[in-house]
C-alpha cells in the first residue's frame, strides 16, 4: 500500500471541492484509519496479517459506521473542537458518505498494490491487482497529497485575508480592465499572492513539457488552482 498519509492526498482532492457538503474531517480521518490495524500489527502489538478483514469493503463499511457514531458523539461532547476542523452543516449525510468513500477508497488503493487482498470478501479475488505497480501509486498519491496541502493553505491564507479584508477599509478598487479588477490589499498579501501565482505558471510550464498524459492532466490542473488562487490572492477578481 502507499504510506499511510499517501491516502490523504485522494481524499483531499475528492473533499476539498465538496466541502460544503461533505465534512472534510470525517473524509480525510476515515482515509487512514483502516490502517491502526496494520500499524499494529507491524510493531507486534497485534498478531495476524496486516491486512485482515478491515481491508474489505464489508469491513470498511463496519468501520465507516462506527467511525460516523464517534464523529457525532463527539460533535455532541466537544462542539467547540469539532466546529472548528469540520466542514460541513454538521447533516448526518455529510458525515456518512465521507466515511464510507474513505474506507471503501481506502481498501480500494491497496486492493491495487496487494494481490493477496480479496476486498469482496467472502468472494475471493482481487479484480484490482497490479493495476498499478507500488511505485506508480505512491507517485500519484503523493502528488495529489501535495497539491491538496497546497490548496489547503490557500483555503486558509484566503480566509484570514477575506477576514481581515472585511474589518478594514482595504477593499477600496486601485484600478479596472475589462471585467477585471485590482483591489487594494496589504503589501505582505500582494506578495506572497503574487508568489503563489509564479509558483503555478512554474508549474504550468512543467505540465507543458510532459509527454505522459496522466501527468500533463494533473501537474496542468494543479498548475491552473494555484494560478487562480494566487492570482485571488493578490486581489485580482472578475465583476
Amino acid at each position: 500500500m502507499p504510506f499511510t498519509l499517501y491516502h490523504l492526498g485522494p481524499a483531499l482532492l475528492i473533499g476539498l471541492p465538496l466541502r460544503r457538503r461533505i465534512d472534510l474531517l470525517t473524509l480525510c480521518t476515515a482515509s487512514v484509519v483502516l490502517d491502526i490495524w496494520p500499524a499494529l500489527v507491524l510493531f507486534g502489538v497485534l498478531p495476524g496479517p496486516y491486512h485482515w478483514v478491515e481491508h474489505t469493503y464489508l469491513g470498511g463499511a463496519v468501520v465507516a459506521g462506527v467511525l460516523t457514531s464517534g464523529m457525532v458523539l463527539g460533535a455532541r461532547q466537544y462542539p467547540t473542537q469539532f466546529d472548528r476542523w469540520r466542514s460541513d452543516t454538521g447533516s448526518l449525510t455529510g458525515l456518512v458518505v465521507p466515511a464510507f468513500i474513505g474506507t471503501l477508497f481506502h481498501v480500494t488503493l491497496d486492493s491495487i498494490t496487494h494481490p493477496t487482498m480479496d476486498p469482496f470478501t467472502p468472494i475471493a479475488g482481487n479484480p484490482f491487482s497490479r493495476l498499478l505497480t507500488l511505485m506508480e501509486l505512491t507517485d500519484i498519491c503523493a502528488t495529489l497529497l501535495c497539491i491538496g496541502l497546497v490548496w489547503l493553505i490557500l483555503l486558509y491564507t484566503a480566509r484570514r485575508q477575506n477576514s481581515e479584508m472585511s474589518s478594514s477599509t482595504a477593499l477600496d478598487r486601485l484600478f479596472s480592465i475589462g471585467p477585471l479588477h485590482m483591489l487594494s490589499i496589504p503589501l505582505r498579501h500582494r506578495l506572497f499572492g503574487a508568489s503563489i501565482a509564479v509558483l503555478g505558471v512554474a508549474i504550468l510550464l512543467v505540465a507543458g513539457r510532459t509527454d505522459i498524459f496522466i501527468a500533463k492532466v494533473i501537474w496542468g490542473a494543479s498548475g491552473g488552482i494555484i494560478l487562480f488562487n494566487g492570482l485571488y490572492l493578490n486581489g485580482v477578481r472578475l465583476r
